[in-house]
């Protein structure tokens, strides 16, 4: 009997100690600050209390939100990011604080939820951009009602364009469906035309 209860208390033990051990949750943005690009993210499970009944996790601060970037950060792809968008919390197995502030931390909390990484994107459904990106073996980029479409038989641009800097082409610029700058002519026009002002 006695080697029975200190198997089961063994058990319960390990399972105290896995519990508290975090490695991803889905989740919510309820801030963020794109100054500091930290956010306030709310985990999307609830905690089971020895009793059985259940509490939603508390909201996490000072998360760091992911961004792809590159070339000490002069390549990049960004994005608004708004409370109650999805995200999927990464929980670091050790203190994020050598890496963000470049100190040693006392902190010996392993697989913390304060230890935590956002990465923005985690929904239940698919985006609008999401079904084309597949059909069309493209990358879309959305936002509101401008979409461009990079796909394998070229770009696909949907909404105004503003161009700052010049435009170069090796080949035939089309205009209005039918207005080509290589074969074009002007009706009418008698004797040398000036260039434009």
């Amino acid at each position: 009997l006695m080697m029975q209860e200190f198997v089961q208390r063994l058990k319960e033990m390990a399972g105290e100690a896995v519990n508290g051990i975090h490695t991803a949750i889905p989740g919510q943005i309820v801030a963020f600050d794109p100054a500091t690009c930290l956010a306030v993210v709310a985990p999307s499970m609830k905690y089971k209390k020895p009793d059985g009944s259940t509490l939603p996790y508390p909201n996490i601060s000072g998360v760091p939100v992911y961004f792809p970037q590159g070339a000490g950060q002069n390549a990049s792809i960004a994005y608004p990011v708004k409370a109650g968008d999805g995200c999927l919390i990464v929980v670091s197995e050790q203190s994020l604080d050598y890496w963000m502030y470049q100190r040693e931390t006392d902190s010996e909390l392993r697989f913390d939820l304060t230890n935590s990484i956002a990465l923005v994107g985690l929904f239940t459904k698919a985006g609008p951009g999401v079904e084309r990106a597949c059909a069309e073996n493209a990358i879309v980029v959305t936002a509101g009602s401008t979409v461009l479409a990079v796909t394998p038989g070229g770009v696909d641009i949907t909404g105004n364009l503003t161009v700052k800097g010049e435009i170069t082409a090796t080949g035939d610029v089309v205009g209005g469906g039918s207005v080509s700058l290589v074969t074009h002519t002007h009706a009418g026009v008698h004797g040398e035309t000036s260039a434009p002002s």
